[in-house]
Order: structure tokens, then C-alpha cells, then sequence
């Protein structure tokens, strides 16, 4: 009864902001374009895989055209969150973790999913890897918040993050520019595209980035680094175009990337010994930790080295009355880390992990075009996944007093996953203000795959692991529309959404189930004034059912680590998301933005590495052993964001223009992993502002921009990742940049 009343207190009150903000009468606005005011800007999404203006798209999205985000300095995934409610972005190993709204990626198996789907171009990379290299030459960015089930389908529970390039353009343009800043980062970068005849185009973009780094490392050990940075990104894109949607239009797309890092810190927010006696003995001489969060000693070379190819083709055609699209791709990635799994001065522990991926999928839609009153869309997918991983820790210890090397811990595993579904959706206009949507997926996953310990620190290997387990799902969605006003949606929908199941490929092989998840979404959006205010509220309740938690730690008499998700019973999440963008002259804009979330398990069990003899007898009888959960805060989400800021554009005639923007978001406490430890878990509240400066000078093409990002020079932990037991079992973090300078300029031709 309570979830239920607080169901109702929010859709009530999204209720009332939909009366108020439909009380403008509808003939009172004159189109911008009719009185030749300023307005704010429309952007075209395809969020429903289909192009609509944002403000008509009735989901909670947050879109950045390539422009908006070069003017207020979002030159990689990390910054994004700052703009976007209730995103959270993270970082383990060799990839990054994305969290909307509490919900995301856990685990790093070769069979772990996301729950936030990530796109680039439309295209689903399962493991991203370095964001940063793909933000240049881009249309614009569209993150889709609250499960999208229907349209996206596969790992979607939490939403979708769509990085769109733009596409080559009939005539001849280029751009080239370069960046220098804090701590010794330099980039160089360009564009051009080139008209091939009357029906072809093609456009070739490239980015090279150095940067030493924020982490200082002070070992100077042989073979080390004095920062934890990049020696260098590179990231390439080829694009060719044939056609048109009337005849047949065909895009085909390449890229190639190669981040070449220079590791990831080990950075311990605690120091317990443990493992077998030579190493403890070793462990017993290593320093304590400098209280710096951006210093460390880590005295064994590291490196990050990531290689990712990406092959797409897209047809499309027009038939009149309805277009069909069909998208076929494949990735490949390769990934070698190397890193000091000790994080000290003290050579106790070093681990290299190799993965291998290749992916492939293939979509086909068709789509209903036109304006009757009926309009459908229907589609088929399939995707496939092989992932190799690779783990390898050298351990060493005391004996004798000199130190010695100890028997290694060898791994090697391989997962294979594919998808297979079909969907549909419709949306019939019942009145010409009112509109009914309903869309089904019928989803078919499968998984399968084993490992292989070849070493074990000397013990007794563990059996292997080999497993295949099967999942199908129907989601659904039910959505109205109406037309308050003119410039005044009114939304609201009930919708599914299913992450697979899956097994611990890493560990014992036990299987764990599907996400489940029915998503309650009331929302506004609208534009005021003659476009010159916008306000958007979207108000959410989830019932969430098994949500995957992947800790590490040790299992069975051999003691081996490895991976082990489990499922929360139950979990609640609900909250508001309001957004007001004010266009106060034609070169003032002002924005703001709120979210409160209120995330919480209502039914969880699970063993704490750092603590697995903390057994609630609750959990026993549940058939659970672990630590009693049940109340405890979802990780990644905080109960109150809020963000402010201003763009003021400065007309300088013939000399130019001058665009001055300034953003600040600040966020109340959260937690990094559902155990809630205030000793490692908590992350307390903080804020980021960020500045830029940009001149456009004149008609030249040239444009200037300097700024600066964290001006607080604030730094918090963006995930903890708890080390196993054969160096002790604790908890290390890694940190956001601190406050960082840097001025760019570009040349438009």
C-alpha cells in the first residue's frame, strides 16, 4: 500500500505541473517563425527509430546537438553527466561502466550484459571502451532514460546511450583543429568531406589526443611512468554515401580505433593483509598509503592498450508510404591490460588481463511514413557475441628473506551470446490531440561458454565450468498522448523491460536470472512563450524484480577468485526529473535542471568480501546466506541532482562572436556498491563547475574556445573494486579529473 501511495503522490503531482503547464490557451502562441522572435533550438532524435523533433518525442531523453556540446566543452562521455539527470558514469579495468537512474553494468565476464544499452551510429557495442575517442565530428547525442524494451530491446533496462556521427553531406567542407591543456594534453584533429558526383558523398574524420595524466605515480621503478595517462589515442572514421531514400540509399561506415594507455592505478582506500604466508610477509613492508587520492606508487609497468574496428552498412528506400531499413555490422576489439595489482612500492602482485571480441548484427525495419492518423513500425534483430578473456596474476613473497616468486594464477575463458528478436509498434491519433501507442518485443537470448584454470597459486585447480543457459522474453508497452496545447505534451505509459540471465562463467558456473522490470512513466514537455521557455517534468516508478549484482571474491575449498553475480529479490525506484531552459534575449539562455530519485532494495542477500562471515540469519532462512540488504540505497544513484547553468552569446559584429557558458551540477551523497559501507562505499555530496570561452572570429571560419572544467578542483571516487584475497581482500577506487585548463581552436572550410 505504501509503494502504491507513493505511486500515486507522483503521478498526481506530474498531473498538476501538466494542468499548469497547459493553461496557456492554445491560440495565444504565434509560431517564432510567424513573429520573428528568438526561440530555442529544435532538435531532430530518432529515438523511436524514426525522425522526430525532441519536444514531440514522448519519453524522458536528453539530446546534444555536435554543436552544443563543443560550446560547452562535453568532449568526452565522463562530462556528459553533468548535463544528463540520474547518469553516472564509471570505470573498471580496460572499459566504463554507464548507470541511469541506479540501473547498469556490473560484472566484466565475457558473458556479463549492461543495462544501459550503448550505440554508436546505431550500432550496439557491448563493451565500450574509451567514449572519449568517439565524441568528434558527431550529429548529436541522444541518451533515452527509463527502460526501452520495445524498440532497443537487448540489455535496454536502464535505457540507451546513442552517439550519432554526422553523415556525409553533398558539398565540400572540412575542419581542422587543435587542443592543448592541463598536464601536458595535446590533440589534433580533422575533417573532410567531398562530394562524389551528383548522388555520392564521402567524409573521413580523424582525432589524436596525448595527455599525461592526473594519477602521479612515485615509484619510478624501471619500465614505470610518472603519470597514468594515454601515449596516445587514435580513432579514424570513413563514411561513403550512394543514393537517395526516393531510389535506394546506401551509407556505409568504417572506423578504427587504438587507445594506447598508460595503465590504471590500483589506488587503495584500505590495506588488509591476506593471502598465503610469503606473500603476507611481503605485504608487511609495504609502506602506508599517501593520503593524496591522486598520488600513488605502483612500481610495476602498467599499460591499457585497446584496439576496436567497426564495419557498418545501412540501405534504405523509400516505397511510398512506408520505408524499409536494413543495418548490418560487425566489431572487432582486442584489449591488453597490464597493471600492479598490489598498488604499492612493493612488488607483491602484477596481473595482465587479453580479451578478444567479435561481434555482429543485423536489423531490419519497416517503417509507416506520412501524416494519416495510423502510424507503425515493425523490425526484426539478431546479434551475436564470442568474447576470449584472459587473466593472469604473478604473486610473490618472502622466503629465506629474499623475495621469491610464487606459483601463478592462470585463467582463461571463453563466452559466446546471441540475440534474436522481432518487434512492433503502432500509434493510432483517436482525436487529433489524442494518441494511443502499443509496441511488443519478443526476445530470444541464449548464452553458452566455460573456463579453463590453468594455474592456481599452487592449489588444487577448480573444475571447469562449462554451461549454456536460455532466455525468452516478451516486453511490452502501452503509452497515451495528448496535446494540452499548442507546444504542450502530455505523456504517460507503462512499459517492460529484461536484461538476460546468465551463469558465473568465472567462478562456480551457478546461474543467475533475468532482470525484470514494469516502468510507470508520466511526463510534460513543453514549449512557452513563443518557444522562449521550456519546461520538461517526467516523473517514473519502477517495480524491479532480480536486478544483477556481480561482486569478486573466492569460492569452494580451492579458494580461487572469481566473478559472482546474484539477484536482488526486489527493489524500488522512483522519482522526478524536471528541466527548464529559459531563452531570456536572443543571446542570453539560461538552464536548470532537478532530479530526485528514491532507489531502494526492498529484498536483498549478499556476502561482502570484506566482510563474508557477516551471515543474517534472515538471508539463511531465505535460502540467501549473506548480510541482510534489505533497505540499503541501489548503487550509482543519488537522491538529489540538480544542475544550473548559462550560455551568453556577445554579437561583435564584424569581428565576430563571443559565447560565454557556465555550468554547475552538484549531486547529495550516494553509494558505489549495494553493501553501503560508509568506510568505502560512500561518495558525499559535491559540485563541478565548468567554464568556456569561445570566439568566433568573423567570417573567416576560425573559432577559439578556452575553458576550464572542475573549477573546485574537487575529485570523488567513481567506483570500488574490491582486490581478492591473494593480496587481501580490500577496496580500491579510482577518481575524476581534477581541475583541468585548456584552450582549442578550430578552422572551419
Amino acid at each position: 500500500m505504501v509503494a502504491k501511495g507513493k505511486r500515486a503522490v507522483l503521478l498526481v503531482t506530474t498531473a498538476l505541473a501538466a494542468a499548469a503547464f497547459g493553461a496557456a490557451p492554445a491560440g495565444a502562441q504565434d509560431s517564432p517563425e510567424e513573429t520573428g522572435v528568438y526561440s530555442l533550438e529544435e532538435i531532430v532524435v530518432t529515438a523511436q527509430k524514426r525522425a522526430t523533433n525532441l519536444q514531440d518525442t514522448p519519453i524522458a531523453i536528453s539530446a546534444f546537438t555536435g554543436e552544443t556540446m563543443e560550446d560547452r566543452g562535453i568532449d568526452d562521455i565522463s562530462n556528459l553527466q553533468s548535463y544528463v539527470p540520474n547518469l553516472h558514469i564509471g570505470s573498471e579495468q580496460d572499459g566504463f561502466k554507464i548507470s541511469l537512474r541506479g540501473i547498469g553494468l556490473q560484472g566484466t565476464t565475457s558473458i556479463n550484459d549492461s543495462g544501459v544499452a550503448f550505440y554508436i551510429d546505431n550500432f550496439y557495442v557491448s563493451r565500450p571502451a574509451g567514449g572519449a575517442a568517439v565524441f568528434y565530428d558527431i550529429d548529436r547525442i541522444e541518451v533515452l532514460r527509463g527502460p526501452q524494451g520495445t524498440l532497443y530491446g537487448r540489455n535496454a533496462t536502464g535505457g540507451v546511450v546513442n552517439v550519432i556521427p554526422k553523415t556525409p553531406q553533398h558539398n565540400f567542407e572540412g575542419q581542422v583543429g587543435a587542443s592543448y591543456g592541463s598536464r601536458n594534453l595535446w590533440e589534433v584533429r580533422g575533417v573532410l568531406n567531398v562530394p562524389v558526383g551528383d548522388i555520392a558523398a564521402a567524409r573521413v574524420s580523424a582525432v589524436y589526443t596525448e595527455e599525461d595524466g592526473y594519477v602521479k605515480n612515485l615509484s619510478g621503478a624501471p619500465g614505470t611512468q610518472d603519470f597514468f595517462g594515454t601515449n596516445g589515442d587514435l580513432t579514424l572514421r570513413g563514411q561513403f554515401l550512394l543514393g537517395s531514400p526516393e531510389d535506394v540509399e546506401v551509407l556505409v561506415s568504417g572506423s578504427h580505433m587504438k587507445l594506447k594507455g598508460s595503465g590504471v592505478a590500483m589506488q587503495f582506500l584500505e590495506r588488509n593483509i591476506g593471502g598465503p604466508p610469503p606473500a603476507q610477509a611481503l605485504l608487511a613492508t609495504v609502506p602506508a598509503e599517501d593520503p593524496d587520492p591522486l598520488k600513488t606508487s605502483n612500481d610495476a609497468p602498467s599499460s591499457n592498450t585497446t584496439e576496436m574496428t567497426m564495419t557498418s552498412a545501412r540501405i534504405t528506400k523509400d516505397f511510398g508510404g512506408a520505408e524499409a531499413v536494413v543495418q548490418l555490422g560487425g566489431l572487432w576489439q582486442n584489449s591488453d591490460l597490464r597493471q600492479d595489482f598490489d598498488g604499492s612500492p612493493v612488488n607483491v602482485s602484477r596481473f595482465r588481463k587479453t580479451e578478444e571480441t567479435e561481434a555482429f548484427s543485423a536489423e531490419a525495419r519497416l517503417a509507416s511514413t506520412g501524416s494519416g492518423p495510423f502510424s507503425w513500425i515493425v523490425g526484426g534483430y539478431y546479434y551475436t557475441e564470442d568474447t576470449y578473456i584472459k587473466r593472469v596474476v604473478n604473486l610473490f613473497g618472502l622466503g629465506g628473506g629474499n623475495v621469491i616468486q610464487l606459483p601463478n594464477f592462470d585463467l582463461d575463458e571463453w563466452g559466446k551470446s546471441s540475440t534474436r528478436a522481432v518487434f512492433g509498434s503502432a500509434t493510432y491519433s483517436l482525436m487529433p490531440t489524442f494518441r494511443v501507442t502499443a509496441g511488443g518485443r519478443y526476445t530470444k537470448d541464449k548464452k553458452s561458454g566455460t573456463k579453463r584454470t590453468n594455474l592456481n597459486f599452487g592449489a588444487p585447480l577448480p573444475a571447469d565450468t562449462p554451461q549454456d543457459a536460455g532466455f525468452s522474453k516478451f516486453t511490452w508497452k502501452a503509452g497515451l498522448e495528448w496535446d494540452a496545447a499548442r507546444d504542450v505534451l502530455v505523456y504517460a505509459s507503462i512499459s517492460s523491460g529484461y536484461k538476460a540471465g546468465g551463469f558465473n562463467i568465472s567462478s562456480d558456473g551457478s546461474l543467475y536470472d533475468p532482470e525484470k522490470i514494469i516502468a510507470y512513466e508520466f511526463g510534460v514537455k513543453s514549449d512557452l512563450f513563443d518557444r522562449r521557455v521550456r519546461l520538461n517534468l517526467d516523473s517514473f516508478y519502477y517495480d524491479y524484480t532480480d536486478m544483477q549484482l556481480t561482486t569478486l571474491g573466492t569460492y569452494g575449498p580451492t579458494n580461487a577468485p572469481g566473478q559472482f553475480t546474484v539477484n536482488a529479490g526486489k527493489s524500488r525506484i522512483y522519482g522526478l526529473e524536471l528541466d527548464g531552459q529559459f531563452k531570456v534575449t536572443s543571446g542570453l539562455l539560461l538552464m536548470a535542471s532537478y532530479a530526485y530519485t528514491n532507489a531502494k532494495f526492498t529484498e536483498l542477500c549478499n556476502i561482502d568480501p570484506r566482510m563474508p562471515a557477516n551471515l543474517d540469519p534472515v538471508c539463511t532462512t531465505r535460502g540467501q546466506p549473506g548480510a541482510l540488504l534489505d533497505d540499503n540505497r541501489v548503487p550509482y544513484v543519488a537522491r538529489h541532482t540538480f544542475n544550473i547553468g548559462a550560455t551568453y552569446d556577445v554579437d561583435l559584429g564584424s569581428a565576430g562572436e563571443l559565447t560565454l557558458a557556465v555550468n554547475h551540477n552538484r549531486h547529495s551523497k550516494f553509494f558505489l556498491r549495494e553493501f553501503n559501507d560508509p568506510a568505502v562505499d560512500i561518495v558525499g555530496s559535491n559540485g563541478k563547475t565548468d567554464i568556456t570561452v569561445t570566439y568566433k572570429v568573423g567570417e573567416t571560419g576560425l573559432k577559439v574556445t578556452g575553458y576550464v572544467t572542475n573549477l573546485e578542483d574537487d575529485v570523488e571516487k567513481t567506483n570500488i573494486y574490491i582486490s581478492p584475497g591473494f593480496v587481501g581482500v580490500n577496496a580500491t577506487t579510482a577518481y575524476t579529473k581534477p581541475r583541468t585548463f585548456g584552450v582549442r581552436a578550430d578552422y572551419r572550410f
